[in-house]
C-alpha cells in the first residue's frame, strides 16, 4: 500500500508531535511514593472512616475501599501527617517523611511502594481518650545501595491503660 505524499507527511508530523509531548511529560515528571494497605477495626465492620494526608498547608482526603483498602501518593522530599479518624474510635496520626527516597531516573523508573495496615481501637463509652502524639513514623534509609522504608511505632507519653487508671482515680 502506497500512501500519498501529503498523508505520509501528516503521519510523520503526528508521530513527532506525540513523541515530543511524551518526552516533555516524562522530563517534568515528579517522583512519588505510593502507600497502600488496609484499615482494620475491632468489630470487623468498617464504620465511616476519614483518612487525610496533610503537609500543614494542604490537606488531601484519601478514599477508602469498601473493605478498608486505601492507596495514596506522596511526592519525594515531603513531610506529611496521615490522620485516621472515625466516630467511636480513637484518632491516630502517623508521620511520613519521604526525604530519603532518591528521584526516579528515566522513563521506566520504578516507583517506591510501601504497604502498611492501620487499626483503629474503640473509644470507651465512659472516657474520651487520645494519643499524646503520632503513633508511628515512616521514613526511608539506604541499605546496601537500596532505599528501604523504615516503619516504627512511636512511644506515647501516656498509654490508653494509664489514661483509664487516671480517669478512674479522679472520680
Amino acid at each position: 500500500m502506497t500512501l500519498q505524499p501529503h498523508i505520509r507527511r501528516t503521519l510523520i508530523q503526528a508521530t513527532l508531535i506525540a513523541a515530543c509531548i511524551t518526552l516533555s511529560i516524562a522530563a517534568g515528571a515528579q517522583t512519588f511514593v505510593t502507600f497502600s494497605g488496609d484499615v482494620r477495626m475491632p468489630d470487623q465492620d468498617l464504620h465511616p472512616v476519614r483518612m487525610t494526608v496533610s503537609d500543614g498547608h494542604e490537606t488531601m482526603d484519601v478514599v477508602l475501599g469498601r473493605n478498608g483498602a486505601y492507596s495514596f501518593h506522596i511526592p519525594v522530599s515531603e513531610r506529611v501527617t496521615l490522620t485516621l479518624e472515625s466516630p467511636g474510635h480513637i484518632t491516630k496520626e502517623v508521620t511520613i517523611d519521604t526525604h530519603g527516597v532518591p528521584e526516579a531516573k528515566g522513563l521506566f523508573a520504578r516507583a517506591v511502594r510501601v504497604a502498611f495496615d492501620l487499626e483503629l481501637e474503640r473509644q470507651p463509652d465512659d472516657l474520651h481518650l487520645c494519643y499524646a502524639g503520632p503513633v508511628g513514623h515512616i521514613a526511608f534509609t539506604e541499605n546496601d545501595g537500596i532505599t528501604v522504608p523504615v516503619i516504627r511505632p512511636v512511644e506515647q507519653d501516656l498509654s490508653i491503660t494509664e489514661l483509664r487508671a487516671e480517669a478512674t482515680s479522679a472520680r
